[in-house]
């Protein structure tokens, strides 16, 4: 299983090959090229599935309540079948930092590998990972905080969410997940993150923010709205909307963008500014409240942990001096740009 078919495209897979199929004379080559990916999406989603009820289990048992996290909780309510939402980890929120070692030590008896993050103020989370086939590893991104940056780490409590979460029957009695605007929130604040370290927009996550606001009422747009406007996040949410709007030649509701526009003209952070690599890690800078807090945050940027630097840049066998040498080169090259 080709694991290039995990992004190949998420909603409608199955739909795309039925009805192409049927409308035009498409090369065979094409048709079976779809079905394939297809076919490897269901299997690849049998497996997270069958490893997300595995981890609720052991949550189950020791009492650790916990949220499930963009596609990990999608695929169960927002789209038809999970397979539908391409999906290669697991992503947990738990209430702290104390239940996330308690389950990061339950993986690792239970047969994973625990990785070292590059540091909890940048990246408030624990990776566990297995082997599962070939060089396909089941990974588990346990978080304590809903985003791993301290620019939007404490913007929502995990009591708010959890208070306001929605249930997902179809994979186990005490699996839960982000009810949709807090769902279409975080996947905005997902987004500019990501944009941030240079990844692009990638067509699953503006999917999801098509499918979240499908089925929104006024209630919801105002609740949104009011939302993203009090955490601070008006520029970042109409940037998202607006981006996947024009890739999906979709119409957004103006009352609600407009209200959006307007207040993120009063916020600090610039959503034009999202991909600027440099300014989003001044704005973070200035975001930690202490001086302490500013100093531990650069330490644990220039000097990330070991298992961090060996993850990101698979060198599994380079020393701790070469991987440091590589990640200068990165921090030149993101300076330069």
């Amino acid at each position: 299983m080709a694991l290039a078919a995990l992004h190949l495209q998420q909603a409608a897979c199955k739909l795309v090959v039925v009805q192409v199929k049927s409308a035009l004379a498409i090369s065979p080559d094409i048709i079976k090229a779809f079905a394939t990916a297809a076919r490897d999406e269901a299997m690849v989603s049998m497996v997270i599935e069958g490893e997300s009820r595995r981890v609720l289990g052991l949550m189950s048992e020791a009492h650790i309540p916990g949220l499930l996290l963009k596609g990990s909780a999608l695929a169960y309510w927002a789209y038809p079948q999970p397979q539908l939402r391409a999906c290669s980890d697991i992503d947990l929120l738990l209430s702290s930092r104390s239940a996330a070692e308690q389950l990061s030590d339950l993986l690792t008896a239970s047969g994973f590998e625990r990785a070292e993050t590059s540091g909890e103020l940048v990246a408030y989370e624990l990776l566990c990972r297995r082997p599962v086939f070939g060089d396909w590893h089941i990974e588990i991104d346990i978080h304590w905080r809903l985003a791993n940056s301290p620019l939007f780490a404490n913007l929502f409590t995990f009591d708010e969410l959890m208070a306001d979460s929605i249930a997902l029957p179809n994979l186990a009695l005490n699996a839960r997940g982000l009810e949709p605007v807090h769902a279409l929130i975080h996947a905005c604040m997902h987004r500019a993150l990501n944009l941030s370290i240079g990844v692009g927009d990638k067509l699953k996550w503006q999917y999801d923010l098509e499918v979240l606001r499908a089925n929104f009422t006024s209630v919801d747009w105002s609740r949104l709205v009011d939302l993203s406007i009090r955490k601070g996040l008006a520029g970042v949410v109409r940037n998202a909307l607006e981006n996947a709007a024009r890739t999906f030649e979709s119409q957004l509701p103006h009352e609600w963008i407009n209200a959006l526009a307007r207040a993120e003209t009063a916020e600090a952070l610039d959503a034009r500014r999202l991909s600027d690599w440099r300014y989003m890690q001044r704005m973070t800078f200035k975001s930690l409240p202490t001086a302490f807090l500013k100093l531990r945050w650069l330490w644990q940027r220039l000097f990330p942990s070991r298992d961090y630097l060996r993850y990101r840049y698979g060198s599994q066998h380079k020393s701790y001096c070469y991987l440091i040498f590589l990640r200068a080169l990165q921090v030149l090259k993101l300076l330069s740009r």
